[in-house]
């Protein structure tokens, strides 16, 4: 997968362990586009993402599974409600 400069320079600096968790974060973003039949677009805002969620979920090593490779970003979208009619 190819990347920008400042990317690359971004993913060197992380451990090991955390580039391998980056990569798994993109392409199973890539391989999500694929089976859509769509081309993943902004690749660096891809691997920006992938990078910083990485860095977030390891602050918070307590809520990660063990279970590697099965890992994944812990990830809480708010959904919208609607106002209730009384």
């Amino acid at each position: 997968m190819n990347m920008p400069i400042e990317i690359a320079k971004k993913l060197r600096e992380l451990s090991e362990s955390r580039r391998d968790k980056v990569r798994a974060v993109v392409q199973r973003h890539v391989n999500a586009c694929r089976r859509l039949g769509i081309e993943p677009e902004n690749m660096e805002r891809v691997w920006g993402e992938a990078i910083e969620a990485v860095q977030i979920d390891d602050h918070y090593p307590e809520k990660l599974s063990e279970k590697w490779p099965e890992w994944e970003p812990i990830r809480k979208y708010d959904v919208y409600e609607s106002p209730k009619a009384a």
